[in-house]
């Protein structure tokens, strides 16, 4: 194998072990943080094996005087006094062993940076059947992850941590993504050699991006301004195009109080659908626990509750109420249209403390719930705390969730149809932001659970610890450590 010159050897002054060594760099070369490099030790008497090659990252970099003992001869060694060597020392964490005999590298024994086959084999990238970009490393070569720690065959979730409130893990994820919906493999001479997602299944794939904050995400579609020869440079270096996303279709909150379902957003309007469900869809697609998703209905009586009337708005909703109209996204009871949560909450009200114009004021509170809405096992405390928290979701929900819109399916929420979708919720309310992160995964799930892992669906979702935190309970919580749970390798 051809080999470039050496960049230093292995420091014989510390200790080398199968962990990690040291690395004297010669005096007209360089190491700096995150360099790639392997030294070649031969073995002697293990049965088949003659050399081991060690590659590892270089994790710090150190120089200093040789010959000096105390600190102040540091002055007169620069007056030209006292002679004194400099000494460039590199520290390697072993990342591979090839093959896999965990022996020490030898004092003296030639260290190179690794290039080519050799960088392949350091970072493992060799044994990646299928891998995408995710960025540019110092050595100016491209970083590639396994995409099956990605796509659900040993793997499907990723966590990507750093500083908060600057936008890097938002920018990295989408860049992420864009990386897997449009890497087309590296080249190997003049053979295109096929990584990432093969076509078909590339195609096929579908993206769901919640936007939390801001409205950047809206404009997805739209080439970036800012993007120079040098950015073309990179993305070509990676084998990605440059250009915007394609195939999008944008959802938003609608504003609360518009007589029609129209978008909250204030720089685009074009292209951007309102998200609305009906009370029957809310109450079919069994919602309801996800108006109550801040984690603390485990821990009392609201749990049990609101399983309850989950199970009563399902029956309502279904062809076993014969009150519903089939043309209307309103709920029936008896006689009464529920439309929106505000008329829910008003014949719970008359369901807990009786009509408002009951003869009798003074047994008013105290009749025992005759509506089918409440149990026998549930008291008064527990159905006013429940109403409490619906009164603020309800709030939080109004223009969502709503049965007076002609089409209601033209605002259904889907994503099968377009290669990515933008679901903005920087406008709602947290409590309202959870039910539509909710809402969406639990669809996500019924749907794939039919289909199974193909074809693929991505999921972005920012500030994770928001809907999932890792106190408390949620029904948001669950999902999410499903899908988790699915994907772990």
């Amino acid at each position: 194998m051809a080999e470039a010159a050496p960049i230093g050897f292995v420091l014989g002054t510390k200790p080398a072990s199968s962990l990690e060594f040291y690395v004297l760099v010669d005096q007209h070369n360089y190491l700096e943080m995150d360099d790639v490099v392997f030294v070649r030790s031969a073995v002697e008497g293990y049965a088949g094996v003659e050399a081991v090659t060690f590659y590892g990252t270089v994790i710090e970099v150190q120089q200093y005087h040789e010959g000096i003992t105390f600190d102040s001869d540091t002055t007169i060694v620069r007056q030209g006094i006292l002679p004194a060597g400099v000494a460039y020392v590199g520290k390697v964490q072993v990342t591979k062993l090839e093959p896999e005999v965990f022996v020490a590298p030898h004092p003296a024994d030639f260290v190179y940076r690794a290039t080519g086959a050799d960088l392949d084999k350091a970072l493992s990238f060799d044994v990646m059947k299928q891998r995408v970009p995710v960025g540019i490393m110092r050595n100016k070569e491209p970083f590639y992850v396994n995409f099956e720690f990605l796509n659900g065959a040993k793997g499907a979730h990723v966590s990507i941590s750093g500083v908060s409130g600057v936008a890097t893990k938002t920018s990295f994820a989408l860049f992420l993504l864009y990386s897997m919906l449009h890497f087309e493999g590296t080249k190997q001479g003049d053979q295109q050699m096929q990584d990432g997602m093969p076509s078909a299944d590339k195609a096929a794939a579908r993206s769901i991006v919640f936007n939390v904050k801001g409205e950047d995400m809206l404009f997805l579609d739209k080439p970036n301004k800012g993007l120079t020869d040098d950015h073309r440079a990179v993305y070509a270096k990676m084998g990605l195009p440059t250009m915007p996303f394609t195939d999008l279709r944008f959802f938003t909150s609608p504003k609360a109080d518009s007589e029609v379902p129209s978008p909250s957003t204030e720089q685009r309007q074009e292209g951007v659908t309102p998200y609305v469900w009906t009370m029957r869809q809310f109450a079919q697609d069994r919602l309801l626990p996800f108006l109550f998703a801040e984690g603390d209905q485990e821990t009392t009586n609201l749990y049990g509750l609101i399983q309850h009337l989950t199970n009563r708005l399902d029956y309502l909703a279904s062809d076993r109420n014969m009150e519903n109209d089939a043309h209307s996204g309103a709920l029936v009871y008896q006689g009464q249209t529920i439309g929106d949560l505000h008329d829910l909450i008003t014949i719970l009200e008359t369901d807990i403390m009786g009509p408002a114009d009951s003869e009798d004021e003074g047994k008013k509170g105290k009749r025992p719930s005759s509506g089918g809405w409440f149990t026998s096992f549930d008291n008064q405390g527990t159905q006013l705390a429940f109403l409490r928290r619906l009164r603020v979701a309800a709030d939080a929900m109004k223009g969502v969730i709503r049965s007076d819109v002609d089409h209601p399916d033209k605002y259904r929420f889907e994503f099968n149809q377009h290669r990515v979708t933008v679901v903005d919720i920087s406008k709602l309310k947290p409590v309202a932001q959870k039910f539509i992160v909710g809402s969406t995964l639990k669809m996500l799930m019924t749907q794939k659970e039919a289909q199974g892992r193909k074809p693929y669906v991505f999921v972005v979702l920012d500030e994770l610890n928001k809907y999932a935190p890792r106190e408390g309970h949620s029904p948001i919580q669950d999902i999410l450590l499903d899908i988790a749970e699915r994907g772990r390798s």
